[in-house]
């Protein structure tokens, strides 16, 4: 009994890192251009908008996933300097922007209530003018959905 189980483990075990690997590989872009055609798609013709990939962070629950918390963010940057370093910063940007969603989807976040649009732009704005380091981009949010269990 003891053999068996220790074979059911090392299943599961490795059945979940090839989930995991599996879902990680279909993250990723294939190439550049397949995020222009993706979730990088402009919503307006304004020079000023920089699109930005859908975000994405889970909601803890008594130490389960509650849930997750999916937004549609884009810059409005009319400073065109300042909309450079946004593009450039594309990486740093979503890193900054989705540790402040994981923020609010467990820390200010409450199970079974409506989220607050409110504070939640002004964590992610929060996030965008610290990593651009200067004022000036505005944070649009186009989309904020709340998936439960």
């Amino acid at each position: 009994m003891n053999e068996n189980y220790r074979m059911f483990r090392r299943r599961a075990f490795l059945i979940a890192v090839a989930a995991l690997v599996s879902a990680s590989a279909l993250a990723q872009p294939s190439s550049s251009s397949s995020q222009d055609r993706g979730n990088n798609r402009a919503l307006t013709s304004a020079e000023s908008y920089v699109p930005l990939p859908t975000l994405s962070a889970g909601v803890m629950s008594r130490r389960t996933r509650g849930g997750t918390f999916v937004v549609d963010v884009g810059l409005d940057v009319p400073d065109s300097s300042l909309r450079a370093r946004a593009r450039s910063s594309g990486p740093r940007l979503q890193d900054a922007l989705r540790t402040a969603l994981s923020t609010y989807a467990n820390t200010y976040y409450r199970q079974n209530a409506a989220p607050d649009p409110a504070t939640l732009a002004r964590l992610l704005q929060g996030a965008v003018d610290r990593t651009l380091g200067a004022r000036g981009a505005r944070l649009l949010l186009a989309n904020v959905v709340y998936q439960g269990r």
